[in-house]
């Protein structure tokens, strides 16, 4: 600090900031939160469905609520663009512009 004025550091430009691995909108933090809404949705609709079947003594509604917690994850995922989009040429290949 000269005369009173603050000097930068290097890190505090944001050009001047290192990319991080796994930043985001990265492939590989879509994939981890995909999994987690997947993983998420299996525990948390598993465990109402386990809930559930103790008040009504029945074992098969757990399975049933895992199976739509799973669901639910992925259609989580897909509202929030973090799986791949289908791709625009489908069906096309180079060369087949006619």
């Amino acid at each position: 600090m000269a005369d009173g004025i603050p000097q930068d550091s290097p890190g505090d430009r944001p050009e001047q900031q290192p990319e991080r691995a796994g930043a985001a909108g990265s492939g590989y933090t879509g994939g981890n939160t995909v999994l987690t809404y997947v993983l998420g949705g299996i525990l948390a609709w598993g465990l109402i469905g386990w809930g559930v079947d103790s008040l009504l003594s029945t074992r098969w509604l757990w399975i049933a609520g895992a199976i739509l917690g799973a669901g639910g994850g992925y259609y989580l995922a897909r509202q929030h663009k973090l799986t791949r989009r289908p791709r625009g040429n489908r069906g096309r290949g180079p060369g087949n512009d006619t």
